[in-house]
C-alpha cells in the first residue's frame, strides 16, 4: 500500500499552501498598519522647519491651512499669525484698524479678532506682539471712532450702562480689547483708554439729569450682566492702581469717602424701599430696572447730613433692658447757615 494516497497528497499540499497564504496575509496586514499609522514623534512646531517658514509663500500657507492634517493646518496658521503681527504687515494692520474707512476697518477688526481669539493660535505668542502702546493706541482710536457712530438705536435694552445706540462693529473691538487689556494695563492707560475713550463714552447713567457719571464703576459691578464685556474691561482697570487713579481723576469713579457714604445710604434705603429703580415712569412696563443687591437714589443735602449724624451717634446701654432714645448720644445739630 502506498504511504500517501492520491487524496492524502492533495490535502497535504492544500494545507501547506493555506499555511503560507495565511502568513502572507498577516504580514501584508501588518505592513498596511505600519504605513497608515499616524506617528507623533516630532513636535508640532517642527513639522515645517524654521528654515523653510520664511520662504513659504502666502498661497502655499493658505493651501496648508486647508489641509486635512490637523498638525499641518495648525503649523500654517501659526506662521500666518506670526507674520501678521510683525514688521510691515503689523503696521498695515494697525493702520487699517485706526482709519475711518469702514471697509478697511472691518477687515482689520476681523483679522485681529481671529488672531487673538482663535483656539488654534492659543499656544502661540501672538498676544505678546500685540501688547505695546502702538497696538493699544490703534485699538482705542478705533473705539473712539465708534463713539461718533452712536446715533441710531440698535438695541431696546433699558440699562444704566449699556447704550441703546452701540454700533455692531464696536462689539468686536470691545472683545479684542478685553482679551488684550490684561497683557499690559499701563500701556493701555498711556494710550488713552480712559482719558481719550471712556471719558467720551455715552453711558446712559452719565447722560441722565442729574448725571451719575461718577457711579459708572459701581453700576458696572451691579449691572454687569447687561454688558459683560465692558464690565470685564472695567474690572481689569480697577485691579490696577493707576487705573483706579485715572478713573477717579476723570470722574468715572467717586472718592473713597463718597463711595463709603453711598454704600451706607444704599444699605439704609434697602431696608426701607423696594429694589426697583424706575426710569421713564410713564411706561413702567419694560422701563424698570430690577436690582438684586442695592438701590441707588439721590437724596437731598438735609437727608444726607441726617444720615451722617446717625452714623456718628454713640449708643450706650447697661444691658438687661431694651434700647431707647436716652441711650443714644449724638452730636448736637449745628445750623449750617450760621
Amino acid at each position: 500500500m502506498a504511504p500517501f494516497s492520491g487524496d492524502g497528497a492533495l490535502w497535504l499540499c492544500l494545507g501547506i499552501s493555506l499555511f503560507f497564504a495565511v502568513r502572507g496575509i498577516v504580514t501584508d496586514l501588518r505592513q498596511v498598519v505600519d504605513l497608515t499609522e499616524i506617528k507623533h514623534n516630532d513636535r508640532e512646531d517642527k513639522i515645517i522647519s524654521e528654515g523653510t517658514e520664511d520662504v513659504l509663500k502666502l498661497d502655499t500657507l493658505l493651501k496648508l491651512s486647508e489641509s486635512t492634517s490637523h498638525d499641518l493646518r495648525a503649523a500654517a496658521l501659526r506662521i500666518i499669525s506670526e507674520r501678521s503681527t510683525k514688521g510691515e504687515t503689523r503696521d498695515l494692520l494697525l493702520a487699517d484698524l485706526d482709519c475711518k474707512d469702514k471697509v478697511r476697518q472691518a477687515r482689520a477688526l476681523s483679522a485681529l479678532h481671529f488672531l487673538v481669539s482663535n483656539r488654534a493660535l492659543s499656544r502661540t505668542s501672538v498676544c505678546t506682539h500685540l501688547r505695546d502702546v502702538p497696538t493699544y493706541t490703534a485699538l482705542i482710536n478705533c473705539l473712539c471712532n465708534f463713539v461718533e457712530e452712536h446715533t441710531e438705536q440698535t438695541s431696546t435694552t433699558n440699562s444704566p450702562i449699556l447704550p441703546k445706540t452701540r454700533p455692531l462693529g464696536e462689539k468686536k473691538a470691545l472683545h479684542i480689547l478685553n482679551i488684550l487689556l490684561p497683557e499690559n494695563v499701563p500701556a493701555a492707560l498711556e494710550s488713552g483708554i480712559i482719558s481719550q475713550w471712556l471719558i467720551r463714552y455715552p453711558f446712559p447713567c452719565a447722560l441722565t439729569e442729574p448725571s451719575r457719571r461718577q457711579d459708572v464703576v459701581i453700576l458696572m459691578k451691579t449691572w454687569w450682566s447687561d454688558d459683560a464685556v465692558m464690565s470685564s474691561i472695567f474690572g481689569t482697570l480697577t485691579q490696577h492702581p493707576d487705573g483706579i487713579k485715572q478713573l477717579r481723576k476723570h470722574g468715572l469713579m467717586g472718592s473713597m469717602i463718597e463711595e463709603n457714604d453711598q454704600d451706607d445710604d444704599e444699605d439704609n434705603d434697602d431696608d426701607e424701599d423696594s429694589d426697583v429703580w424706575m426710569v421713564d415712569g410713564e411706561d413702567t412696563a419694560g422701563s424698570s430696572f430690577r436690582e438684586s443687591s442695592r438701590r441707588f437714589q439721590e437724596g437731598s443735602a438735609e437727608e444726607q447730613a441726617l444720615r451722617r449724624r446717625r452714623r456718628e451717634a454713640m449708643v450706650l446701654s447697661e444691658g438687661g433692658r431694651p434700647l431707647g432714645r436716652d441711650d443714644i448720644i449724638q452730636r448736637p445739630i449745628q445750623d449750617e447757615s450760621s
